[in-house]
C-alpha cells in the first residue's frame, strides 16, 4: 500500500519566508514543534540557515549548513513537516551503541533506511512536539552541542 506524498511547497520564485512558511504548515502543534526545532538548532549550533528550493521531489527546503556541509534539511508540510537527517559510518555506530534509549519508531526508521554510499537518509514527519526530545538527541549523534559560554551582546 502506498501513502500519499504528503503536500509541500513547490513555489520557486519567490521563495517563502518564515512566516509564510508557518503560515502553510498551519497547524497549531506541527508549527508549536516547527518552531522549538528551530530554536534548538538556532541556540546550540552556529550554522546558516538557508531557504531553498530542492526541486519537484521535495520543494522548498530549509537547510542548515556550515562549510558546505549540511546538519539537517527541513520540509514544510501541510500540517507537519519532515526532517532529513543523514548519518554517515561514524553516526551509525554512536546511534547504535545507543540505540537501547531510543523509541520503537526512531529505531524502526533507523533500521528501515537503507545505507548508500553516502550515509544513510532517514526522513522523520512531525506533527507535534512528541519527537522533538528524540529527535534532538538524534541531531546531537551528527553533531555534539558545544556547551561554550557565550558572550552576552548589549
Amino acid at each position: 500500500m502506498n501513502t500519499p506524498l504528503p503536500e509541500r511547497i513547490y513555489r520557486e520564485d519567490p521563495l517563502p519566508n518564515m512566516d509564510e512558511i508557518r503560515e502553510f504548515i498551519a497547524q497549531k502543534e506541527a508549527v508549536q514543534a516547527f518552531d522549538s526545532l528551530l530554536d534548538f538548532l538556532n541556540e546550540n549550533y552556529n550554522f546558516e540557515q538557508e531557504i531553498s528550493f530542492g526541486g519537484k521531489n521535495y520543494g522548498v527546503i530549509i537547510r542548515y549548513r556550515k562549510n558546505g556541509k549540511t546538519l539537517v534539511s527541513i520540509l514544510p508540510e501541510k500540517d507537519a513537516f519532515s526532517v532529513i537527517l543523514i548519518y554517515g559510518k561514524k553516526e551509525v555506530i554512536t546511534f547504535n551503541a545507543y540505540r537501547e534509549s531510543f523509541s520503537n519508531l526512531f529505531t524502526t526508521i533507523f533500521d528501515q533506511t537503507p545505507q548508500l554510499h553516502d550515509g544513510k537518509w532517514m526522513l522523520i514527519r512531525v506533527e507535534d512536539s512528541s519527537l522533538l526530545q528524540e529527535l534532538e538527541r538524534m541531531i546531537m549523534i551528527k553533531k555534539a552541542i558545544k556547551r561554550e559560554k557565550r558572550e552576552a551582546t548589549n
